[in-house]
């Protein structure tokens, strides 16, 4: 009986866990999308895109866009189950 009890508290443990991370990536994401809508706004985001990438580096670049927004992804609807 303890050992069940045990385990729906590592379980609860774990879900807790997994709804503090959507949180913190939800709301990483707004600060980030805020500050990018900063940066467009006072012009200093055309000098940072102007500098352009290297060919070289753009598979890992690509590779780190879409892990952000499958996280970005994974968060908001992880979040909007909660809120329902």
């Amino acid at each position: 009986m303890s050992d069940r009890n045990t385990a729906n508290r590592d379980d609860e443990g774990s879900r807790i866990a997994t709804n503090r991370a959507a949180a913190a990536i939800a709301v990483g994401s707004l600060l980030v999308a805020g500050a990018i809508a900063l940066l467009a706004r006072r012009g200093l985001l055309e000098f940072l895109v102007a500098r352009g990438i290297t060919v070289d580096a753009l598979p890992m670049y690509l590779l780190f866009v879409a892990l952000v927004v499958w996280l970005v992804i994974w968060s908001w609807g992880r979040l909007m189950s909660l809120l329902q």
